[in-house]
């Protein structure tokens, strides 16, 4: 691996989307004369000409960045290089990271055009802060420096606190927004603890520094180095444990992803949580080993992520909002991501099994928002159970999107979430953790109820009311839904290109 200070070549991507932010602005600064000149003969209101103008620039800008990122990996040859002074990791496995959340910025992109016509949001403000968060969330799977991971972090989760907030006028988008405000600060002050706790016990900031001198021989942690270094460590699981929503940080997930845009809680549910995943990977799996103070990691993080899988299945149960169901489902599913982790092996094997499950955790959760966005009409969400009754009936479509959205999320094969399950509980039972497997195996039964239920209400109920949805802007949700149903079912029943390319990435984090 090089050592370079500075490379446009492994950078291209992340160049390229920064471009695509001043495009954007220096759109928006002459909205009146361009709306004046290429409007035409259409008459749209200025609102929509500049949503369909910024919703074309973004995707045509997404495209483009996708398409470095893949010239950048032939132009360097696959090597991974080391880039400002150990700020950042370029190139290598780190490529399939960035993809997978580029194509989730893609799919949110696609389900937003409709949400946004519909909702009257202004788009121009809505894609430059989701643009903000994407490069932010790319910068952070990157980051080989704390100061870097922080400010990473930071980039992509202030964007999403006024994205949350858009809906202005609606009351529980407000209070959403504010509740994550203000937790978010929280957990950044926790993040920052742990951060200068580690510096001071190891005078660095490179992370991969920082895991070489924090070897504790002994769980006594007698000296100063060793106790302030297990502090940070567990300040920094605090502040990460609440971005991926385990419990007990998980309090703000129900209610921010019900008063959200929907396709704003779909990006959160998805790309934030792979990023934090990954840096959770990056640390405390991807370290050589932290002696004594592994068997107290284990337990640590065995109980956090046992009680999330058990809690987020349980209160998932009870609830009426679809929204509220997939955030407590969210909640389990970061649940079984970390206990892969839990045994703290320190293998490549056990990244791989994180980061299946998420890559694949991004097509399901994508797909069962879509469908819910797609019956969204004008001053109606499609949230509840009682709004998806007969949904078969009138469309079957999106009847069936959701029915693959479910199988996959349940763990029923041939759907990728079966393959990712499968790959979590071989970690623990390579571990000889089996109590734990097979507790969070009865839990994953106790799950196939709420998720079999929205198929039950779907195909055994009548529907309530007539149902009608607007005819507009719908193609590009079903582009979203149907490219998302076709990666789970291909990675259900060809699962081994993705787990070549999740041990790509899980390898360069060691």
């Amino acid at each position: 691996m090089s050592e370079l200070f500075f490379d446009p070549a492994f950078l291209l991507g992340e160049l390229g989307l920064a471009a695509l932010i001043v495009v954007l602005t220096l759109a928006d600064a002459f909205r009146k004369p361009l709306y004046q000149l290429f409007n035409g003969t259409t008459q749209l209101s200025e609102l929509e000409y500049r949503n369909r103008q910024a919703g074309w620039l973004t995707g045509i800008g997404f495209v483009i960045v996708a398409a470095l990122f893949i010239y950048t990996n032939k132009l360097t040859g696959g090597e991974p290089a080391i880039l400002l002074h150990n700020s950042l990791k370029a190139g290598g496995g780190l490529l399939i990271g960035k993809l997978v959340i580029l194509i989730a910025g893609i799919l949110t992109l696609l389900l937003s055009i409709r949400y946004t016509s519909i909702e009257s949001i202004p788009g121009i403000d809505y894609y430059l802060l989701l643009c903000f968060s994407l490069l932010g969330a790319l910068t952070l799977i990157a980051a080989e420096n704390f100061i870097m991971l922080f400010l990473a972090l930071e980039m992509m989760s202030i964007p999403i606190y006024a994205m949350v907030g858009l809906k202005r006028y609606n009351p529980r988008s407000d209070e959403s927004a504010i509740k994550y405000l203000l937790l978010g600060g929280f957990s950044s002050g926790f993040l920052l603890l742990g951060i200068s706790f580690l510096y001071g016990a190891t005078g660095s900031l490179v992370i991969s520094d920082v895991l070489t001198s924090l070897s504790f021989p002994t769980i006594e942690l007698a000296t100063p180095q060793a106790l302030f270094g297990a502090l940070g460590l567990i300040f920094l699981f605090i502040g990460l444990a609440f971005k991926v929503s385990l419990v007990p940080f998980h309090a703000w997930t129900p209610d921010v992803y019900e008063g959200a845009a929907t396709p704003i809680t779909a990006f959160m549910s998805v790309a934030v949580k792979l990023s934090a995943f990954a840096v959770i990977l990056k640390i405390f799996a991807g370290s050589t080993s932290f002696g004594g103070f592994d068997s107290i990691l284990v337990g640590m993080l065995g109980f956090f992520a046992l009680i999330t899988v058990m809690y987020g299945n349980s209160v998932a149960i009870v609830q009426t909002n679809v929204k509220r169901m997939l955030a407590y489902s969210s909640i389990a599913h970061a649940g079984y991501m970390a206990l892969a982790i839990a045994p703290m092996t320190h293998t490549v094997d056990a990244a791989k099994a994180v980061l299946f499950y998420g890559i694949g955790y991004v097509a399901m959760n994508m797909l069962a928002f879509g469908v819910l966005i797609y019956l969204t009409r004008q001053n109606h969400y499609c949230e509840t159970l009682d709004d998806l009754k007969g949904v078969a009936r009138k469309f079957p479509g999106a009847a069936a999107m959701m029915t693959i959205a479910m199988f996959s999320l349940a763990g029923i094969p041939p759907a990728v979430g079966f393959v990712g399950k499968i790959q979590i509980f071989m970690q623990l039972i390579n571990a000889h953790m089996y109590i734990t497997a097979v507790i969070a195996l009865l839990f994953s039964f106790v799950a196939l109820y709420f998720y079999i239920n929205v198929l039950v209400v779907m195909y055994m109920k009548e529907p309530d009311t007539d149902k009608t949805i607007e005819s507009s802007h719908q193609f590009p949700v079903w582009v979203a839904m149907a490219a998302s149903a076709l990666l789970i079912i291909l990675l259900g029943i060809l699962p081994t290109p993705l787990l070549n390319w999740s041990q790509q990435w899980a390898s360069i984090l060691f």
